[in-house]
């Protein structure tokens, strides 16, 4: 898959995130306000899985406009490893009912640095959890 602008991001020092509950109730009001944030209800569900998931408390949360940038906030390098959830837009355009998950770390892992992944949007909750788990050792 080609690489959409923006599709990585780089934190690094102090994470200065938001709460998974503030980043469920924007993506709600979003939702009421907006007929065409349906479109992003993957973005959604994946948020409500980190909240029932009793590991919250592990993984950081910060936007991007609607995208999730997520860390495991069990580093201690103060380089932190991200996963992004692509929301749908021109800056990440994918088929229709595809989402884009994408990694960017700072080890060499069998797959790489830097991973692009395009799934359906009904796989978007397990897929983003593989990711964790692969990624971060992170499962719920």
């Amino acid at each position: 898959m080609e690489e959409p602008p923006l599709a990585f991001a780089s934190i690094r020092g102090e994470f200065r995130g938001t709460t998974w509950d503030a980043v469920a109730a924007w993506f709600d009001e979003l939702r009421r306000e907006n007929d065409g944030f349906a479109s992003h209800q993957y973005l959604t569900d994946v948020v409500a899985s980190v909240l029932d998931s009793g590991v919250a408390d592990h993984l950081g949360v910060t936007t991007s406009m609607h995208d999730l940038v997520v860390v495991s906030l069990d580093t201690t390098n103060g380089h932190y490893e991200t996963i992004k959830v692509l929301a749908p837009s021109p800056m990440a355009p994918v088929d229709d009912g595809c989402f884009v998950l994408t990694f960017y770390g700072r080890k060499k892992r069998k797959r790489g640095r830097r991973v692009i992944e395009r799934y359906p949007v009904a796989e978007a909750v397990p897929a983003f959890w593989r990711m964790v788990e692969e990624k971060f050792g992170i499962t719920r």
